[in-house]
């Protein structure tokens, strides 16, 4: 389980690094601050997913491979200052010469944050669009 005075003396080591949790679910969550949906089994849920240890791989690399070599085109925006998704795994997996999603055209900006969709969609929607149909040239 989750304790942040684990992670508190690491706060000044850039080799370990606190992270933030912002989508995630703690059996503790359903004690303090989220109270009112332990009712509904959140503290149940979250305490039965965090014991569970059969995960499948997040993603089928070698699918998203073969699907962008042969006939779909894709863009995404890496926001690089984002609090809740870690750059250097976007670029771990979106790296030329071996990524799953070598071929996909990436955007990377610090114009938005975790919000961008909600903050300026449409703008966002159009610049992704235009790269993955080669309208907007990308490096």
């Amino acid at each position: 389980e989750f304790d942040y005075r684990i992670t508190a003396p690491m706060i000044d080591n850039d080799d370990c690094p606190t992270l933030f949790f912002g989508e995630m679910v703690f059996p503790w969550f359903a004690d303090g601050d989220f109270a009112e949906v332990s009712g509904i089994g959140m503290k149940a849920l979250a305490e039965s997913l965090s014991q569970k240890e059969d995960w499948k791989p997040l993603y089928d690399a070698d699918h998203m491979r073969m699907v962008l070599s042969s006939r779909s085109k894709a863009a995404a925006a890496v926001y690089y200052d984002d609090m809740y998704v870690d750059f250097d795994s976007c670029m771990k997996v979106t790296r030329r010469g071996g990524g799953p999603l070598e071929k996909c055209k990436v955007w990377i900006t610090n114009e938005y944050q975790h919000s961008g969709l909600r903050d300026n969609g449409a703008s966002i929607f159009e610049k992704l669009y235009g790269m993955a149909t080669g309208s907007i040239r990308t490096p």
